[in-house]
């Protein structure tokens, strides 16, 4: 037996080598919906890969996965990916047409997976200009990185969590660690903030949720889960609304939910806004998605996400739901009330255009063809 020391090498190596395993992300050229120019589509992938080098992690290009795979978009595919290139961990995603007349001409879609296991991230959005590439590769790269090394431990604190499912026995992942399973892990005791929840079990359609936890209070979350006989439908719109799904109500964007094959009806409301009608086409083990960007009922428009507690009221009049009647464009005087205190702030809306209303501080948001453009 060779002596302890040398032994310990060894073992040290051999963490080394699975660490470096680990760390291998394989990006293709990524494919394109629209008109994109091929240029862009080169320009946002090279930024990206530069950006995950700068990370730490080790960059493969892909250059045997086709472009329908690489933009694919489906967890499935974006494993394939990276199983054909060797890689721990792969990217699949399109470089896609925003719409006209925006200031960001292009939207970047990906997905992260990873190769060996059962994680994949959710669907990675970022607005892109021609010339943003650097900045917006090395953003991205950063969920990326962060998906690629998952925290070990979670912070502790008062806040509990408690997951359930049916069926029993699935397993918990928060922010990427292992937890336990459903009906044996008891309350989780976690530092209050916001926290991504995965439950998967063996043939069935993995949940995602995500939580906000609070100080000294218990969350329980429990999730029911559908057996695999179909695929599912990864719903977005700008901005945020109430989903129903051929009738039914599912909840809000974003949002993904399991459906059998077939073709249904997938209905986006908020008030405020025209209903938005889209048929999805559904395919075993397969992401549909659908991305809607919603029509103002009436311009201009002024909106907010309603808040338990809060009132809003504009040139003296309260507004009862989550936008402004009757809204005339000018200097018009907004009013936050809450238990806490009092808001008055003064802002020019105008003519046309629709405007969120932030609620901390009064300020009106353009809502931009990504949602609302919070740099302005």
């Amino acid at each position: 037996m060779p002596p302890l020391h040398v032994r310990t090498l060894h073992l040290l190596l051999a963490a080394l080598l699975v660490s470096l395993a680990a760390a291998q992300v394989t990006v293709p050229t990524l494919g394109t919906r629209g008109d994109v120019p091929d240029a862009v589509v080169a320009a946002v992938t090279e930024g990206l890969r530069d950006g995950l080098r700068s990370e730490g992690l080790e960059v493969r290009a892909g250059d045997l996965i086709t472009a329908g795979i690489a933009g694919s978009l489906d967890p499935e595919f974006t494993r394939l990916i990276g199983d054909l290139d060797g890689s721990a961990y792969a990217v699949s995603g399109e470089v896609a047409v925003a719409g006209p007349d925006v200031d960001r001409p292009y939207l970047l879609n990906l997905v992260v997976a990873e190769v060996d296991g059962d994680r994949a991230s959710d669907l990675i959005s970022r607005p892109l200009g021609p010339d943003e590439a650097t900045a917006v590769g090395a953003s991205v790269a950063r969920e990326i990185a962060t998906f690629a090394r998952p925290a070990t431990r979670l912070p502790s604190g008062d806040a509990g969590l408690f997951v359930t499912s049916e069926p029993r026995g699935a397993r918990i992942v928060v922010d990427g660690v292992p937890v336990g399973t459903t009906g044996d892990a008891g309350p989780i005791q976690l530092a209050p903030g916001r926290y991504r929840i995965e439950v998967r079990t063996d043939g069935f359609l993995p949940e995602v949720r995500s939580v906000e936890l609070r100080s000294g209070a218990t969350r329980f979350v429990h999730v029911p889960m559908t057996a695999i006989s179909g695929g599912s439908i990864r719903i977005q719109a700008t901005p945020d609304a109430r989903v129903d799904l051929d009738g039914v109500a599912v909840g809000r964007t974003p949002i993904t939910v399991p459906a059998g094959v077939g073709t249904h009806v997938v209905t986006l409301r908020r008030d405020g806004f025209e209903p938005e009608r889209i048929e999805a086409p559904v395919r075993t083990y397969r992401v549909t998605r659908v991305d809607a960007r919603l029509v103002p009922a009436e311009e201009p428009l002024l909106f907010w996400e309603e808040e338990r507690g809060t009132l809003v009221r504009i040139d003296g009049r309260l507004q009862p739901g989550g936008h402004a009647t009757d809204l005339r464009p000018g200097l018009r005087r907004i009013e936050l009330i809450r238990s806490s205190g009092r808001i008055e702030v003064l802002r020019v809306v105008p003519d046309s255009g629709a405007y969120e209303l932030d609620l901390t501080d009064g300020r009106l948001i353009p809502l931009a063809a990504d949602g609302p453009d919070r740099d302005r």
